[in-house]
């Protein structure tokens, strides 16, 4: 099945409007559509379903789990309306949704807006793995509120496919034509219309008629992918939280209650999750005043986080299940599973190989590497590192091969 992330740009971006008629998109070409929006906002929201539903003949309820009335950020609107916003469980209702040839997914409130604490729309995104077109409402200053949410998109290495006027008058005006004309040539990507007075299905079908879906649903390499790798453009890395035990009083892990314990390693989680299981044993054991961590320190901790891990409190992937690994990696439960941040305190054997391998992926779009060396001197260089000494070199060995090892060099 393809998939199509329909992504507001704000919070009335009409991005409900935008999926629906992305639905009827997909049909006029004689596929079958389904639709999933995890988070509808906005009084409106449930006619924009309904047309979701029309276009998809799906179940309004299934297409949207959660509408709430305030227009916010997806985590201030289901604060203030009572829900409870679970990146799991919406993942689970996505694939449940899915049917048909087409998946169409609106997302609410703007890449960056939060769903929890520790995960954004954006991780959701990301998630999705499918091209974004992005949703913005035609006015004037279109030109920065699309480009910044290009921007934001392409910096999570999600592929911008095109962009949605939403609300577009009959007149618009110069400034919204020469907006819109500078979008397009600055953004490097299809930027439609969808008239204001597009509110029904009839009417959505006609519009949407026209929009290049098969051009987004099968993109090509886009100017701005072009011109990254001409310039070697730089990957922009997420900051690191470093947990902070510097005023934390530990007790020494042998002797100090299980409960305790937990306390102190869920908050560590919390800071620095996704992270292998020996980093937030060892920030636990420097805090407690100990100096290296023993079999006998370890063994308190990985109880402890074990005890997490069973009451839902962290996540925690065992070994066993990432081999390459060689540890387990915690988290918590609203943390998207790979995290590209920059390096922080940690040393580079701390960075769970699925992160680098992550952002091996992005350096190779983003700057074009293409053999062995290069890449790992590309991630040093991303982390502020110099040295590839044989240590660095065997753990970065092991990210490419999960990242799909390149060519040698030539």
């Amino acid at each position: 099945m393809q998939g199509l992330t329909v992504a507001a740009s704000g919070n009335d971006s009409q991005e409900l409007l935008a999926a629906a008629a992305a639905c009827f998109a997909v049909r006029a070409r004689d596929r079958a559509p389904s639709a999933f929006a995890p988070v509808a906002i906005g009084p409106d929201a449930g006619r924009a379903v309904d047309l979701i539903a029309s276009a998809t003949g799906g179940d309004p309820d299934a297409i949207a789990p959660h509408r709430l009335e305030a227009t916010a950020s997806p985590l201030v609107a289901a604060k203030i309306g009572g829900a409870a916003l679970d990146p799991a469980l919406l993942l689970d209702r996505l694939r449940a949704a899915a049917a048909g040839d087409v998946l169409v997914t609106a997302l609410a409130g703007g890449l960056m807006a939060p769903l929890t604490p520790r995960y954004a729309v954006r991780d959701l995104a990301r998630d999705l793995g499918a091209p974004v077109v992005v949703a913005t409402y035609a006015r004037a200053g279109l030109v920065n509120e699309a480009l910044t949410t290009i921007t934001a998109a392409r910096g999570g290495a999600l592929h911008v496919a095109g962009v949605v006027l939403t609300g577009w008058d009959d007149d618009p005006g110069r400034i919204v034509l020469e907006e819109r004309a500078a979008l397009a040539e600055l953004a490097g990507v299809p930027v439609v219309t969808l008239p204001d007075s597009a509110r029904d299905a009839e009417s959505l079908h006609e519009v949407a008629a026209r929009w290049p879906i098969d051009e987004w649903l099968e993109p090509t390499p886009d100017a701005h992918a072009a011109d990254a790798i001409e310039q070697r453009q730089e990957v922009v890395l997420d900051p690191y939280t470093a947990w902070d035990g510097d005023d934390v009083a530990l007790g020494d892990p042998r002797t100090t209650p299980r409960p305790r314990i937990m306390e102190a390693l869920e908050q560590i989680v919390a800071a620095e999750g996704p992270m292998t299981a020996t980093r937030a044993y060892s920030l636990y054991n420097k805090a407690s005043g100990g100096r290296k961590l023993t079999s006998a320190a370890r063994a308190p901790l990985s109880s402890a986080l074990y005890w997490l891990a069973r009451e839902g409190k962290v996540t925690l992937v065992r070994e066993a299940d990432v081999p390459w690994q060689g540890d387990d990696v915690a988290r918590m439960p609203d943390h998207p599973e790979v995290r590209v941040r920059e390096l922080g305190p940690r040393e580079l054997i701390e960075v769970p190989l699925d992160e680098i391998a992550e952002l091996m992926r992005r350096l190779r779009a983003a700057q074009g590497v293409a053999y062995e060396t290069g890449l790992k001197r590309a991630v040093l260089s991303a982390y502020g590192l110099v040295r590839l000494t044989a240590r660095a070199d065997e753990y970065l060995g092991l990210a490419l091969d999960l990242a799909g090892e390149p060519a040698s060099a030539p």
